[in-house]
């Protein structure tokens, strides 16, 4: 059994290796985001730090530190809101 050991390893190294189809979605930036695309977002990608950078990069309004805080004021708060709502006592 022992000496079919490297046989079996290459084997199972080759097959995994043939499955990285996916490769060429991760190449590159990720594309901007506009805030309607941000809007429908799942919660977990949504108020993520990166996603934030994304929206900064789409927008260049929102690239000074005076329009971003109106923006998390006027728009991200108001939709955390609606994703996250506080149950009493939290």
């Amino acid at each position: 059994m022992i000496r079919f050991a490297p046989v079996i390893l290459s084997g199972v190294l080759f097959v995994l290796g043939c499955g990285g189809g996916d490769v060429a979605e991760n190449d590159g930036p990720p594309p901007q985001l506009t805030v309607e695309a941000w809007r429908e977002l799942p919660i977990e990608e949504k108020y993520d730090e990166a996603t934030f950078d994304r929206l900064k990069d789409a927008d260049p309004q929102l690239k000074s530190p005076r329009a971003w805080d109106k923006f998390m004021r006027e728009v991200v708060v108001p939709e955390r809101k609606i994703d996250i709502p506080q149950t009493p006592g939290s």
